[in-house]
């Protein structure tokens, strides 16, 4: 066999194509990652990792080395607003440090019910992570600087021309099926021919339209930022929209500003900026600066086809209100990756591939929803001179504007049932019990095992989560000892489908699932429960595996 035949080609190496690869990992299927980068995100881009896509990064044994990074463990995470950074101060969403947050997830005081609690943590360190975790599996092949020129199916597979930019040389890969997590100019959208449907780039005064990130480094000193710290400074003024990010909870900070109309990106001036964001002189350092647009809404007409498929931003683009445009990526990777490992180990049927795109595209509308909410809700107030006025005009207009933005951020900022709310209505491989669903409500999560759900969270008495014990292919929770399973172990060994057994021996699994038994898919979500097993237990392995 070539070097450059392999099961699958993934095309595009950040947060999402490296979860990609890491999923595929974690299945045993041998993988080729190709990259136009040289290297990762250098840039400060994504900077929270929510609740759902730090499950999955546990799973791959990398939760603790992913909370290491980023903000420190005892770095307040609390979300500020301000006139400017030397101004007054309107409202703040105080949030946990990155230590209590973990500690709220273990004693059950934490809005999120999971084993693992949101983390901010840059992108840009996340993919060096999750880069060095891949690179170390011996079924994944990472090749940066490596570009996308061309692909054709052909006969079984997909054949994929590929350009090594260091010498400028083109090779060609086969390989059984492409994924495209290539952004969201992604070549692989394009030459499928599937376009975006949506609106792109509406102009707000905060979050739409053009806008510049100024990634710089400044002595962190009351000269300039008088804030008590936070993670995040949204400066609101008459002249000036912005927010300033802390990057590593020391001296390096990015700052995202609305770039005016008429205005290029090259005519500003970064310092001055910062100067007018600080509303003081800053001893800034700038190291990198990006202009982007803001004000996406977009979502894939498809999410791809036969033996290509889209995942993260190539298939559904937001505006990073809300923290969930990777973070649904990150969601889409598993899910299209089992899915694939299906396929070419030989157990997955000819309905399952299309579940990927039933799965995921209505939740990609879902967040695309809530996302466009925010950046609305940030981008379209007025603000009135007296903002920045020691009087009482201004302390009135303030009022004014904290009351708004403290409800904007506990809107925007605590989220739980919109990270683990994630079900799937009317899968074709799930098998429904006939149960009502719970109330799908941003802000209140309630855990439900109901087939198609994210399986619920329990901490079990040896102080390991329940989703711990859940293996690469579906795990059958036996909650009630004796309750047979051999017909359904029997019924899965006869199909090739992967299925273990976990016994909690805890009576409050079971209280919590409902059911005597419970069938959790790779991805972690229930796709059956019962108290007793199907009386044809293959008609059951036949549906969750798309015969």
């Amino acid at each position: 066999m070539s070097a450059n035949d392999t099961q699958i080609l993934i095309v595009g190496g950040g947060p999402v194509g490296l979860t990609t690869a890491l999923e595929f990992a974690r299945h045993g299927v041998r993988c080729i990652l190709v990259n136009e980068q040289a290297d990762t995100a250098l840039h400060p881009k994504a900077n929270a990792i929510n609740a759902r896509s730090m499950e999955h990064f546990r799973r791959y044994g990398l939760a603790p080395k992913i909370r290491a990074a980023g903000l420190p463990t005892d770095y307040p995470t609390d979300v500020t607003y301000v006139t400017r950074l030397t101004g007054f101060e309107m409202a703040r969403l105080p949030m946990p440090t990155s230590a209590d947050a973990v500690a709220q997830a273990i004693d059950g005081s934490s809005p999120y019910d999971c084993a693992e609690p949101p983390h901010r943590c840059n992108q840009m360190y996340l993919e060096a992570i999750l880069l060095e975790a891949a690179a170390e599996q011996p079924s994944v092949d990472i090749r940066f600087g490596h570009r996308l020129e061309k692909f054709h199916e052909v006969d079984g597979g997909v054949v994929a021309t590929i350009c090594d930019l260091a010498n400028d040389q083109t090779y060609d890969i086969r390989a059984d099926y492409l994924v495209g997590a290539d952004g969201g100019r992604s070549r692989v959208r394009r030459q499928l021919e599937i376009r975006y449907e949506g609106e792109g780039g509406v102009v707000r005064q905060m979050m739409g339209g053009a806008m510049l990130a100024t990634y710089f480094r400044a002595p962190r000193d009351r000269a300039w930022l008088q804030i008590a710290p936070s993670w995040q400074y949204w400066i609101v003024t008459p002249d000036l929209r912005a927010l300033l990010v802390s990057v590593d909870g020391g001296d390096e900070f990015v700052l995202l500003s609305r770039i005016p109309d008429g205005v290029d990106a090259s005519e500003i001036d970064d310092r001055e900026l910062i100067n007018r964001a600080a509303g003081a002189p800053v001893d800034a350092e700038i190291i990198l600066r990006q202009p982007w647009t803001a004000g996406h809404a977009l979502v894939a007409q498809s999410f791809g086809r036969d033996r290509v498929w889209l995942v993260g931003d190539a298939a559904h683009l937001f505006t990073p209100t809300g923290g969930l445009g990777m973070n649904t990526g990150v969601d889409d990777a598993v899910n299209v990756a089992w899915k694939l490992a299906a396929m070419v180990q030989g157990w997955g049927g000819p309905r399952l591939l299309p579940t990927y795109e039933t799965d995921r595209r209505p939740i990609g509308e879902r967040n695309l929803g809530f996302a466009k909410s925010f950046a609305v809700s940030i981008g379209t107030f007025d603000v009135s001179e007296a903002a920045e006025q020691d009087s009482a005009d201004g302390a009135a207009e303030r009022q004014k504007l904290g009351a708004h933005l403290a409800d904007h951020g506990k809107r925007e900022f605590i989220i739980p049932g919109i990270v683990l709310g994630v079900r799937y209505e009317g899968s074709p491989i799930i098998w429904s019990d006939g149960t009502p669903p719970t109330t799908d409500d941003p802000y209140d999560y309630v855990p439900s095992a109901r087939p198609g759900s994210r399986a619920p969270h329990m901490w079990l008495r040896d102080g390991s989560a329940l989703c711990d014990h859940f293996e690469a292919g579906f795990t059958l929770l036996r909650l009630s000892e004796g309750t047979p399973v051999d017909n359904l172990i029997a019924a899965a060994q006869e199909s090739g489908v992967p299925v273990s057994v976990f016994e909690p021996a805890d009576d409050a699994v079971r209280e919590r699932y409902a059911a005597k038994l419970a069938l959790v898919g790779p991805d972690g979500h229930v796709v059956w429960r019962g108290d007793t097993l199907p009386a044809d237990c293959s008609e059951l392995i036949d549906r969750i595996r798309g015969a």
